[in-house]
């Protein structure tokens, strides 16, 4: 089997690229006991949340490595390739091993109709058996309850912000959410960001009924900010009996600080010390999450807000970094997202608004996005990708150009300039001139 056959046939299983839930864990279980249980010869790491936890997990495995671990990252979705999903080392997975891992389990996948995102785990947990890692940090890929990632008997599990997305899946309120993630808390220690109240009762309910010890941004944890940059934000960071002051943060973006507080409180559960976590939180990087890149005269910013506090989050960061310098947004999003809760807060920042639709085949339409747009703004409609950035090239040019809306929208234009080559997560690029 090749590389090629191996991912295709993943992305047609169950559910596809972006696989839904299934209820029960009894498939993860049987695929990991037939591949001899690979979850339990390392530390686990599991770290949920609606908006963030692909940060705090990328930055926490940064800081493991600068601790001289070795270490297993495994996130959804990818932007360009799908072997940036598992990573050993900051090094994505080779394609040879995607096609042996699958191949080895092809037959049972089948037989169990396991999901795309159950086989991918399945995978991603043989393989950092295989490649000897000391650790594995899991990032859930939705809810927590009953998501493949949640297996064996992690040592720190973490949660970022909690909010509201998925509701047809996990529940219509924030506790209900709250409750699904929650359920993540079950060994070892928890860290979570600070919480809306509704959520962190819930959180708080969880940890004491299953005896785990919680640590929360806003009680026992807390971060503060001294300065913002467009290369870096400078923070400082504290736990109990731990103090970090000056650290550098590469990754931008209002939310970020609290995202990094939770990866070094992880970090510090698991024995790292001050050293490593300002060397690994310094070298971290996320591509896709207020990626702020040159492109000749203009600033382009690509951010993978795909629901409405996400979207809130992008704008408050457009606002504390580039004030009102005038922006063109191109902005695509998923059918099942809620657009008119993400252009509310978008469109109103936007001095050119283009819609348009990534190649995901849930891709809402230019044409029925335009309908749920604020009443006032002006919008300009593109097919595609190539289109919409040939679109926003042209005059009016604007300072910024802002690439919002879904992962798969900045994964098409990362293709434009990268092809297939997966993004990296230590060393980013800086410069996207082709784009324009």
């Amino acid at each position: 089997m090749t590389y090629a056959e191996a991912v295709a046939r993943l992305l047609a299983l169950r559910g596809g690229e972006h696989a839904g839930m299934r209820p029960g864990l009894e498939r993860i279980e049987t695929l990991l006991e037939a591949l001899g249980n690979p979850e339990r010869r390392y530390t686990l790491v599991q770290v949920a949340g609606t908006n963030g936890k692909g940060s705090v997990a990328a930055m926490l495995a940064a800081i493991l490595k600068a601790d001289g671990r070795r270490v297993g990252l495994y996130t959804s979705p990818h932007l360009v390739s799908f072997r940036e999903r598992i990573r050993v080392d900051g090094e994505a997975i080779a394609e040879d091993a995607v096609a042996d891992g699958f191949d080895a389990i092809a037959a049972l996948v089948a037989r169990l109709d396991a999901t795309m995102f159950e086989a991918s785990t399945a995978l991603a947990l043989d393989h950092f058996a295989r490649e000897a890692v000391d650790v594995a940090v899991l990032e859930v890929g939705l809810g927590g309850r009953l998501d493949a990632t949640t297996v064996g008997t992690p040592a720190v599990t973490a949660l970022a912000r909690i909010d509201l997305d998925h509701q047809e899946v996990l529940g219509e309120t924030l506790a209900a959410i709250a409750a699904e993630k929650a359920a993540i808390i079950r060994s070892g220690v928890a860290v979570s960001a600070a919480q809306a109240p509704e959520a962190a009762e819930v959180l708080i309910a969880r940890a004491a009924a299953v005896g785990v010890p919680l640590l929360m941004e806003g009680r026992e944890l807390s971060v503060r900010v001294r300065e913002r940059g467009l290369a870096a934000q400078t923070i400082d960071c504290a736990g109990p009996g731990w103090r970090l002051e000056g650290l550098r943060l590469p990754l931008l973006g209002v939310y970020q600080p609290s995202n990094a507080l939770v990866a070094l409180a992880a970090a510090r559960a698991l024995g790292v010390g001050d050293g490593a976590a300002r060397e690994g939180l310094a070298r971290a990087r996320w591509p896709g999450r207020f990626e702020v890149l040159r492109a000749a005269e203009r600033v382009v910013v690509l951010d993978g807000a795909h629901n409405p506090a996400g979207a809130a989050a992008l704008a408050a960061s457009l606002a504390e970094w580039f004030g009102d310098t005038p922006l063109t947004l191109v902005f695509g999003a998923l059918r099942d997202k809620d657009a008119r809760g993400m252009l509310a807060a978008l469109a109103p920042r936007a001095r050119r608004l283009i819609l348009t639709a990534s190649s995901s085949p849930r891709a809402a339409r230019p044409e029925a996005l335009r309908h749920v747009v604020p009443h006032g703004v002006a919008v300009e409609l593109a097919d595609s990708v190539p289109e919409a950035l040939a679109l926003a090239a042209r005059e009016p040019r604007t300072p910024i150009l802002c690439v919002a809306g879904s992962l798969s929208l900045l994964g098409d234009v990362l293709r434009v300039t990268a092809g297939d080559k997966p993004c990296p997560t230590e060393k980013a690029a800086d410069s996207i001139d082709s784009l324009i």
